[in-house]
């Protein structure tokens, strides 16, 4: 499933890339600070569109819908000499849903997040909270219902090949907790 793009799928995927370019700038800010035992700090802040055909729907698994919407990413993030990396934010998703028949999906996504990274020990958690909302409409307009998705998701591992993913044999601590309502 990780080569579907759901809001869940995707938010992952916009914050990984804005958790990048925060680990870049961190580590380029830390190699300059002249002093041991400050922290580097800063935020960050993204607009990402996107349009995606997509079969994982909650509600509607295995039909095909095209999914078009905005990711909209912003948080801070903290880089100790010592060499911890943290990183906290909301991923924001507004999207609109269509499917084959023209029945439609008008939605929004709220997800918060965290990572954090010990550089002297590969040890990395991620943690995330989403709630999902959208209104479910049949092709006239006329209301037809509410999806609603509430997710939990915890991450400890030990990064040993410094992707900073969790792999096959580096997880110690894991656990996703979903639940979908759907009308």
């Amino acid at each position: 499933m990780r080569d579907q793009f759901t809001p869940k799928t995707r938010s992952t995927f916009a914050r990984r890339f804005v958790l990048s370019a925060a680990l870049g700038a961190g580590l380029l800010a830390l190699a300059a600070s002249p002093s041991y035992g400050r922290a580097t700090v800063g935020s960050f802040e993204s607009v990402t569109p996107f349009s995606e055909t997509i079969t994982n729907y909650p509600c509607f698994e295995g039909v095909p819908a095209t999914m078009t919407g905005t990711v909209t990413s912003e948080g801070a993030f903290t880089e100790t000499t010592s060499g911890h990396f943290s990183v906290h934010g909301t991923d924001t998703i507004d999207y609109r849903v269509d499917l084959g028949d023209g029945r439609y999906a008008l939605g929004q996504v709220a997800e918060h997040f965290g990572f954090r990274v010990n550089m002297n020990r590969p040890r990395t958690t991620e943690t995330g909270t989403q709630q999902e909302r959208a209104i479910l409409y049949a092709a006239d307009g006329q209301e037809l219902g509410t999806i609603t998705v509430h997710v939990t998701t915890h991450v400890t591992y030990a990064d040993e090949n410094g992707n900073f993913e969790p792999d096959p044999g580096e997880i110690t601590t894991s656990f996703e907790r979903f639940n979908v309502s759907c009308p």
